[in-house]
């Protein structure tokens, strides 16, 4: 592969990841140049692979076959033998990152499998719509918590796991508490959004603990924000707080410059759990989020303490 294409490829994932992670790319900044550049093309690989399952102006169908697609130019990337010629083939996402994602994966020794669990994920939930679809009937999603937790690895514990290995780790139970920290923050985002999944046909809670606190799916989209929801609420609220603790069990086990995001990144979805309860569990109203002031704050942080190492 040409060192233009791959500087062209990088450059793009760094715009991208600019334009679109908000404070994320400012706490990535301080990081050595060659993490930096990997973290914004991991970035940008999520990104695109979200987009694809997210594109509500194309049938689910299509959708698939577009992530089909994406996979499989994925695949060839990832083959020590790929050629420049193959990209012809690809879309322009796929044009503009995988060559720079194939690159990260090798200098910095990222199981495929991780990747390739992420796509997994975002096809699961196109796959399940369409079951919906045909079928005219509502299903919730997962019937037990370790359901959940297995989607909870595709989507977020396999991308915590590549972040660890761009950010140097030591220690046997790393892998763990960075699969436990994804589960922390994929909670995190169920319980903000999810009024706004359920009135999209998505519920994620599992059917166990809605049964438990006698709450239904048409509560959920009417928005009933009564005492069995909030007790419903507290209970994930509760189960996510102790994979956060799991998860800080994580910060000893990264090379120095990886500690600041992991910190920031912990405050910025802990930070949404705690308002989240602040609000007392009313997430069908405003958007949940922190403070445009706390959210740059805790950016800086980040910045400023990885700095401070190099």
């Amino acid at each position: 592969m040409s060192r233009t294409l791959l500087d062209d490829c990088y450059d793009h994932c760094i715009r991208l990841t600019k334009r679109t992670a908000g404070n994320f790319y400012y706490s990535f900044c301080g990081l050595p140049a060659p993490q930096f550049r990997a973290m914004c093309a991991l970035y940008a690989f999520m990104r695109v692979t979200d987009d694809w399952g997210d594109d509500a102006q194309r049938a689910p169908a299509q959708r698939i076959a577009d992530l089909d697609d994406w996979q499989q130019a994925l695949t060839s990337a990832l083959r020590p033998d790929w050629s420049v010629a193959e990209i012809t083939g690809w879309s322009e996402a796929a044009r503009t990152v995988l060559p720079a994602m194939s690159d990260v994966t090798e200098r910095f020794s990222i199981p495929h499998g991780h990747l390739f669990a992420v796509v997994r994920g975002v096809r699961s939930d196109l796959e399940f719509e369409i079951s919906n679809l045909k079928s005219q009937i509502e299903t919730k999603r997962f019937q037990t918590f370790d359901q959940l937790a297995d989607y909870c690895y595709l989507v977020a514990g396999a991308v915590g796991l590549c972040c660890i290995h761009i950010w140097g780790f030591h220690g046997s139970e790393a892998v763990q508490r960075a699969i436990d920290c994804g589960t922390a923050f994929q909670l995190t985002n169920i319980l903000r959004d999810v009024g706004e999944d359920a009135t999209a046909g998505r519920v994620y809670l599992p059917a166990e603990d809605m049964q438990r606190f006698g709450v239904t799916v048409e509560d959920l989209i009417a928005q009933r924000c009564d005492e069995r929801f909030r007790a419903l609420m507290t209970f994930e609220a509760e189960r996510a707080k102790s994979f956060y603790a799991l998860a800080e069990q994580l910060l000893p086990c990264l090379e120095p410059h990886g500690q600041p995001i992991m910190k920031a990144m912990l405050q910025l979805y802990g930070g949404l759990l705690r308002e989240i309860e602040r609000r007392k569990f009313d997430v069908f109203g405003k958007h949940v989020s922190l403070p445009r002031w706390r959210k740059l704050w805790i950016a800086a942080d980040a910045l400023i303490h990885q700095r401070l190492l190099s």
